[in-house]
């Protein structure tokens, strides 16, 4: 009997136990039941969940790790909002039931796929607002991500159904492909859209001036400077915009006459041309450049055209590279003949007026000077024997079949001393002059070069030295003038006053003068002429063709008032 109540109580107390193990749906099925709700949503976007036995308070909904906000709105209907924290576009809805720490929703949610059905328009400016229309976009622009040819672009405004967009100004090809990234997924765009041409419609300049601007007035150009192209005549030019308009800076040349002609501006691989004549109001238009180290005589015209010898590699080279060079009015280029080339140092080169170049050469392993003569006929050279061959940067010119060498530096004991004898040579001789030999020219001095220029013209020969022109006439007489930089027009002798930095020229027999614009010289003497043109060399005074060596054409006009 004993036995028989232990095991008695026993078993009342195992039922008692499990009759509080139980849980509410064991028992009745009294527990939180969801009955419909979405595998699939918008970011931010709400919906609902239809449930039973819902108890306030006591649910908690994750997207994956992301804890999202709920709404109760009745005993049986709960809703949820989509995170915005996602990061991917699949993840799985948990809910679970606090009460009993049970999950009662495990499934896989998708975010909706973009899908993007066409655009506002078929072509697209720069700066104009278009709309890409599509579903299952998103309400707040930044969660919106818009690309052209793999470039962002800017987002205005945004919906679920309509993202409206400004193009990027850095894209490179007017064929555009747009992409859309929402609901953490991109997407192509299947139609293509397309970049509105750029066009000219008018420019502001009545006349052109080089260094000024040329203001466009245009549609679909590209905001972005720097994105924009543009040539004047065929030459690129520094492209700005400014208040709806796009100014061209306008280059020194390469022109082909006082005009501008044609104008192009390019951007994302559309072109807009513009004919045009407005005139160019300098004195002066570059027709070439070039970037040889610099010339090693003065300019010469022989048979209507103009050649220098140019040293073609670098000044701080110790072995020189020299070439003749030629240049056409009717190229209006300089070019490098291949009949002439020297390695050494030419420290001086004479024409004669005729077919023969004398070419005086530093030899500097000797420390002594050379001579010879080039005939620029058949381009033969012929060494000369000097009458002393130490003879530092004398006065030299050739004219009427000699050649004449004056003074110049010798060293005497270390020291430069000047000398005072004056040779001639011709038919094959050397001669000594007299001391009132070209008494017109002064005697140089001690730290002076005697390196000058000189211009053949008619019978007579112009050296210019030391900022001074000396005449010397077929019966060897000098007559000095106050001028450098001389050329002829016409039958006039041109030149500017030595001593002042005046923009005037004068004709230096009657002093008659003509102005010329401030942007023409600065030419280091290198006025020449070639056929009926009048050019002038000078260093790139521009921001085009840095460190090169503009040839500039002088508007011959101006002259007249010389005549």
């Amino acid at each position: 009997m004993k036995h028989l109540r232990l095991v008695s109580v026993a078993l009342l107390l195992l039922l008692a136990v499990s009759s509080f193990s139980c849980s509410p749906d064991d028992r009745d099925g009294s527990g939180p039941l969801v009955t419909n709700y979405p595998l699939s949503g918008l970011l931010g976007q709400e919906f609902t969940m239809q449930l039973e036995n819902i108890e306030p308070n006591k649910l908690q909904v994750f997207f994956g790790n992301e804890q999202a906000p709920i709404t109760y709105l009745s005993d049986a209907e709960i809703k949820i909002t989509v995170p915005r924290t996602l990061t991917n576009p699949t993840s799985v809805l948990k809910i679970i039931d606090l009460t009993t720490n049970e999950t009662i929703v495990n499934e896989n949610f998708s975010l909706k796929t973009p899908v993007i059905n066409g655009f506002s328009v078929s072509e697209v400016a720069f700066g104009e607002v278009f709309s890409i229309n599509g579903d299952n976009f998103d309400t707040i622009k930044d969660d919106v991500g818009v690309t052209v040819n793999g470039i962002a672009a800017s987002a205005v405004a945004a919906s679920y159904n309509k993202i409206d967009v400004v193009l990027p100004t850095n894209i490179t090809d007017a064929n555009l492909q747009i992409k859309v990234k929402a609901q953490r997924q991109e997407v192509t765009a299947a139609a293509m859209l397309h970049l509105r041409a750029p066009q000219i419609l008018s420019i502001d300049n009545t006349i052109a001036w080089i260094k000024g601007e040329l203001t466009l007035n245009m549609l679909n150009y590209n905001p972005d400077y720097e994105m924009g192209e543009a040539s004047i005549n065929g030459n690129p030019c520094y492209v700005s915009v400014y208040n709806n308009q796009v100014k061209l800076s306008i280059p020194p040349g390469v022109y082909t006459d006082f005009r501008i002609t044609a104008v192009t501006y390019k951007t994302a691989g559309q072109t807009a041309t513009y004919n045009t004549d407005i005139p160019i109001g300098n004195d002066a238009i570059m027709v070439d450049y070039d970037s040889v180290s610099g010339n090693n005589s003065q300019i010469f015209e022989r048979n209507g055209k103009a050649y220098r010898i140019a040293r073609m590699n670098s000044a701080s080279q110790e072995t020189g590279e020299y070439s003749l060079m030629e240049f056409s009015a009717a190229t209006e280029k300089w070019t490098v003949l291949s009949s002439f080339h020297y390695f050494g140092n030419i420290s001086d080169a004479l024409f004669d007026g005729d077919d023969t170049l004398y070419l005086y050469k530093f030899q500097s392993a000797s420390q002594t000077y050379t001579l010879t003569k080039l005939n620029l006929n058949t381009y033969a050279e012929t060494a000369i024997a000097l009458p002393d061959n130490t003879i530092i940067s004398p006065i030299m010119f050739a004219y009427q079949g000699a050649l004449y060498l004056l003074s110049g530096i010798e060293l005497v004991n270390g020291l430069p001393t000047v000398r005072t004898e004056k040779y001639k040579y011709s038919g094959g001789t050397w001669t000594t002059l007299s001391a009132s030999a070209f008494s017109g020219i002064p005697a140089m001095g001690q730290y002076d070069s005697g390196k000058c220029d000189y211009m053949h013209f008619g019978n007579n020969i112009y050296v210019t030295w030391h900022a001074r022109t000396y005449k010397i006439t077929p019966a060897l007489s000098v007559t000095e003038y106050p001028y450098k930089s001389v050329f002829h027009y016409q039958n006039a002798v041109v030149g500017r006053y030595s001593n002042s930095n005046s923009q005037t020229l004068y004709n230096i027999e009657t002093n008659q003068p003509a102005y010329v614009q401030d942007d023409f010289f600065d030419e280091a003497g290198s006025c020449f002429n070639a056929g009926s043109e009048i050019y002038f060399q000078r260093n790139a005074w521009t921001g085009y063709h840095v460190n090169t060596t503009y040839t500039q054409r002088l508007r011959k006009t101006i002259l007249n008032a010389l005549l």
